[in-house]
């Protein structure tokens, strides 16, 4: 495992329940750091999480959080503070479950509902965490948004289009933070061997849109997950120190 260096205090996982979140929590307090996380119904997941964070030598803590809800993100933010003392890195992976469509087939209280939960989410994320970051002297904020952002595949709008507003938010804390030493970087994930049942059903069934975006990845095959939750943590380090603005596909050079 790459020795990945991280100062005291904590990371923050917003989504460290889901799928992709689980792998991300399990790496970073195996790479030594304690972690909270927030879920929003999978109690028994989170739970599980806190047993591998703890079982992995290091603090968890987690609470069930609607990224909606403001006050409720911030206040877990600053109970994550009050707990570990400080926080140095800060991770968004979470969003809804999306229906593979063409855009303007998607029922407009879907399209609303994914707007909300990516860009007003993230919003929300920044609002609480870039002040917590300020007083430790900085750190970092990781988004995982989508390769669709860098090229587009058909029927993937409700992907792409609110994760490029996740981006846009990434770019402008980058520029407007840099000088508090906080850095703000993308991970735009491509196609990645790890869904839920539901989701693959959902794949399956979407017009031969995996075997499509697979046939224009130049490696051909679909990701690990290790692959990706590597370059998350990476990002989220201090080996990454002198990286921020940057939105780095992980998607077998689909959008190269």
């Amino acid at each position: 495992m790459t020795n990945y260096r991280f100062s005291e205090g904590a990371a923050i996982v917003f989504g460290g329940s889901g799928g992709l979140g689980t792998g991300i929590v399990d790496l970073l307090s195996k790479s030594g750091t304690d972690v909270a996380f927030t879920y929003f119904k999978n109690k028994e997941a989170a739970e599980t999480n806190l047993k591998t964070i703890e079982e992995n030598g290091k603090n968890g803590y987690f609470e069930s959080v609607d990224l909606l809800d403001a006050a409720a993100v911030e206040s877990f933010s600053n109970s994550a503070k009050e707990k570990f003392g400080k926080i140095h890195s800060v991770i968004f992976a979470t969003g809804p479950f999306l229906h593979i469509m063409p855009v303007l087939d998607a029922k407009p209280e879907d399209v609303y509902a994914t707007l909300d939960t990516d860009i007003k989410g993230f919003y929300h994320v920044l609002r609480s965490v870039v002040p917590i970051l300020r007083d430790g002297g900085g750190g970092s904020i990781t988004a995982l948004t989508t390769a669709a952002i860098h090229k587009y595949i058909s029927t993937d709008g409700l992907s792409s289009i609110p994760k490029a507003g996740v981006q846009h938010l990434c770019t402008a804390i980058s520029r407007e933070e840099g000088h508090n030493g906080i850095r703000s970087n993308c991970v735009a994930v491509g196609q990645i061997a790890l869904v839920s049942q539901k989701q693959q059903q959902e794949i399956d069934s979407s017009d031969g849109v995996a075997d499509q975006f697979l046939q224009l990845v130049p490696l051909g095959r679909s990701g690990a997950p290790a692959e990706l939750f590597d370059t998350v943590v990476f990002l989220a380090s201090e080996n990454a120190g002198y990286i921020s603005g940057q939105s780095l596909p992980v998607d077998g050079g689909y959008s190269a």
